[in-house]
Formats: C-alpha cells, structure tokens, sequence
C-alpha cells in the first residue's frame, strides 16, 4: 500500500459491478436493498447514500473474498 492509499471501508455501486459481475443499476439495487437491511438492523447508524460498509457486505453476501 503507498503512502498516500488508505484502506477502503465501503464499496460502491463499481466496486459491486466488479464484485457481483453485474450491471451497474443491479449494483445500485443491491446497495438499495443492503441498506435497508442495515438501517433497519442499526437504526442509529449514519448512512452514506450509493455506498455500503465492506464487512456488512461481506457478512449478508457471504463472500469470503476478505479472508
């Protein structure tokens, strides 16, 4: 990682394209979906509107991408 890289923490609507080799209105949609799931589990969180946090991402999609 250089110097000036940070870790990402959410992925986007692109990053789920790549991921889910999708287009880019499904990869919208499954953010849409993710994050009502999520709102409705964490009702106090602050979301970020066309984004997901990685690690909710990878808990409900099961994707063992990060381990």
């Amino acid at each position: 990682m250089k110097g000036s890289e940070k870790m990402k923490d959410y992925y986007n609507a692109k990053d789920i394209q790549e991921i889910a080799n999708c287009s880019k209105s499904l990869a919208y949609e499954i953010i849409r979906k993710l994050k009502e799931k999520f709102e409705k589990k964490y009702p106090d969180a602050i979301t970020i509107q066309g984004k997901i946090p990685i690690w909710y991402f990878e808990k409900i999609m099961m994707n063992k991408k990060g381990e």
